[in-house]
């Protein structure tokens, strides 16, 4: 009981010391991965599966005219990369440094890429290869579609049945290019999903829980309004979906950025780049339920240091999202916005990158310091980090009698606000969101351990996780974290 009062207290003092606790974080430390990439090497990509799965690529000249992309994958036991692949080669490729090969990883070791080749009537089209061995082997290469001879900034979704999803600009009109996709090797036309979009912009993809896929892209309107817009694929068909912000930027030229999504369970998490109003910045926002709503846009930027866009971002498990991108002086940036929507401190990696850096996250035990693998161009080649993130080692009420391992597979998260205490039932109501296939948001009431009640306080908003335990109907919750003191 005594440690838990002094667990709270803790709690308490960190909550109040506000923006100084932020300052006095510890730096985010990288250390660098080596990687048998050639001293030529370019135009990296990093994917990650829900299994853990994380696979690296890259394209490096072969000293006979020829390009080739080569892939390697990361060995959790030795903390390294596995010695590389190569998928294919060719002299045709078409490469640069903003519509550059991708790679997207599936379950069960399933790794599919996509590059570029020229037309000889000019143009480029996509060349697809996929892998059902961890990337050991790869299938010929093959076109993902022949109805068009233009398609860049191709993305790839693993579905649940195991088939790919490929969505790309296409520019098979002369009068605009058009979003379109298609399930790759598959008999049925292209799919129009958007009829005008900005012509040289990213995409991003997001397979969500229940099987839905996410795509967040920039859209471009007959006034020349170029703001980002969403759309979600379910069983061959296309919709609009809502967008987090209208931002209202009118350019007349492509600014050759794009979004960045990512999810954790059903939080999903969006990233953007926006120039409206003639100021430059970066721009975040959060969905609580697979992206049918989103909060307000926080900016995540530095005022004061101009930025370029690129920004990538990750979902941790206590719901923090980390936000990447660069400033206009080439060095790569980094900082958190919290499950309470404060904002933490700005972090810099020292030196200019080159292109644009990736990250996904490597590690994030509830334990110890989350770590993110990073992949950019330094250099004039292709080099990958591990950057662990400052670690506050903030108490958790651990009330479960189990390990921190032990806790985070068990139950559901969820988040919510302290209405009462209900020490005649030893329960807490809390107004929770909504925790994604298990139950909708609302207020209700949830047994806890007796000695939670005296380190918690009504107002509060607090994460957890939620189970029922053995035969009884009633649903506990343990694991609890202050976040907010509600003052």
């Amino acid at each position: 009981m005594k440690f838990l009062a002094a667990a709270a207290a803790l709690i308490r003092i960190a909550l109040l010391a506000g923006s100084a606790a932020l300052a006095s974080a510890s730096a985010i430390k990288f250390q660098q991965l080596p990687l048998a990439a050639a001293a030529t090497s370019r135009t990296p990509a990093l994917t990650s599966a829900q299994d853990g799965n994380l696979f690296v690529s890259w394209t490096e000249p072969t000293g006979e005219g020829a390009t080739a992309l080569r892939v390697a994958r990361f060995d959790r036991e030795t903390n390294a990369w596995f010695s590389p692949v190569t998928i294919a080669t060719g002299a045709d490729w078409f490469i640069n440094d903003r519509d550059t090969p991708t790679i997207t990883a599936g379950l069960r070791g399933r790794v599919a890429a996509i590059w570029y080749a020229e037309n000889p009537a000019g143009g480029y089209h996509a060349r697809f290869s996929d892998s059902e061995d961890y990337g050991a082997s790869w299938s010929a290469p093959a076109r993902i579609t022949t109805e068009s001879e233009r398609q860049e900034f191709v993305q790839l979704a693993a579905l649940l049945n195991g088939n790919w999803l490929a969505i790309w600009l296409d520019g098979r009109e002369a009068t605009a290019t058009q979003l379109r996709s298609r399930v790759v090797g598959h008999d049925e036309t292209d799919t129009l999903v958007d009829e005008q979009v900005c012509d040289c912009c990213p995409l991003s993809l997001l397979v969500l829980p229940n099987g839905v896929v996410l795509t967040a892209y920039r859209d471009r309107s007959e006034t020349e309004v170029r703001d980002i817009a969403y759309r979600a694929y379910r069983r061959g068909d296309w919709r609009e979906t809502s967008a987090p912000n209208a931002d209202g930027w009118v350019i007349e030229g492509c600014p050759v950025n794009g979004p960045h999504l990512s999810r954790r369970s059903g939080h999903v998490a969006a990233t953007w780049f926006t120039a409206a109003d003639d100021n430059p910045r970066v721009l975040v926002a959060r969905s609580n339920n697979l992206g049918r709503t989103w909060t307000a846009a926080t900016r995540i930027d530095d005022p004061d240091q101009p930025t370029s866009g690129s920004p990538k971002v990750v979902v941790l498990r206590d719901g923090t999202h980390w936000v990447s991108w660069l400033e206009t002086n080439g060095h790569l940036a980094f900082r958190a916005l919290h499950g309470n929507g404060a904002v933490g401190i700005i972090y810099r990696h020292a030196g200019p990158s080159e292109g644009r850096p990736h990250m996904r996250i490597l590690h994030n035990r509830s334990d110890q310091a989350a770590q993110l693998l990073i992949v950019q161009s330094r250099g004039g080649r292709v080099v990958t980090e591990i950057a662990t993130l400052p670690y506050d080692g903030e108490p958790t009420i651990d009330d479960c009698g189990c390990s921190p391992a032990e806790a985070a597979l068990r139950g559901y998260p969820v988040r919510g606000r302290i209405v009462s205490l209900l020490p005649e039932r030893s329960a807490l109501l809390v107004d929770h969101e909504e925790i994604p296939g298990v139950m909708a948001a609302m207020t209700m009431a949830f047994q806890v351990d007796p000695r939670v009640l005296e380190a918690v306080e009504p107002g509060q908003t607090i994460t957890g996780r939620l189970e029922r335990r053995d035969d009884d109907p009633k649903w506990w919750l343990f694991r609890i974290r202050i976040i907010s003191d509600g003052s």
